[in-house]
């Protein structure tokens, strides 16, 4: 007798609690790229984050994703500990994006911006819906957050919620510091909150860091 085909897993409905991550190419729109380059570098994106979520203990097979034209929405299931997008998925994210740029054209360059939140979610049939899905991409679209990379030119930079860091990143010191991270004030649309921004790379920390005490007058 063969054997019935496995199902497809439904998505995470009816609140249930996910671990969210979303992804946003800096400049993507450039006029500077063509169609051929935006398409070999969504290509490249999407490439590297399967590389990225499988080396960091998140199967890619196992989670969802929603394509975003420029980036992605991807919803970590319950039962997946969301410790890895703290620690390793960052530094292995910039390490592919550094590869990526050695090789590729200075116009393919990648520059990522990363956002990580925890909350409830919705499937409605066409995508995930929910009021922290929302605020998950008013943090990937805070200023903070682009100034953080177009000002140090590092490859990555990510920006975690509140919630986030007070019971993952605050909670597990051992993976990244707190200290790493810094507190930044935004507000996009009707949203406005705090939220923590760290960039995987001791440079490019540094300079966040020093332009950090100058907003504070030190």
């Amino acid at each position: 007798m063969s054997r019935r085909a496995s199902r497809t897993p439904s998505p995470p409905a009816a609140g249930q609690v996910c671990a969210l991550f979303a992804v946003d190419i800096a400049g993507f729109t450039r006029p500077d790229r063509d169609d051929d380059i935006r398409m070999f570098m969504r290509e490249e994106l999407y490439r590297i984050l399967e590389r990225a979520f499988d080396g960091s203990g998140i199967p890619w097979r196992g989670c969802f994703r929603e394509d975003r034209g420029d980036g992605a929405l991807v919803v970590i299931p319950p039962g997946i500990a969301a410790t890895g997008i703290i620690d390793p998925m960052p530094g292995r994210l910039g390490s592919l994006i550094r590869r990526h740029n050695h090789v590729a054209r200075d116009v393919a360059h990648i520059q990522l911006r990363v956002a990580a939140h925890i909350g409830p979610v919705d499937y409605d049939g066409h995508g995930f819906v929910g009021a922290d899905v929302d605020f998950l991409f008013r943090m990937l679209d805070a200023r903070p957050l682009k100034h953080a990379l177009a000002s140090t030119g590092a490859d990555l930079a990510l920006i975690v919620s509140d919630y986030v860091y007070s019971n993952v990143v605050s909670r597990h010191p051992s993976l990244v510091s707190p200290a790493a991270f810094r507190p930044v004030r935004f507000q996009v649309k009707y949203t406005k909150s705090r939220a923590w921004i760290y960039l995987p790379s001791d440079m490019a920390s540094g300079l966040l860091s020093m332009g950090a005490d100058r907003a504070r007058g030190r």
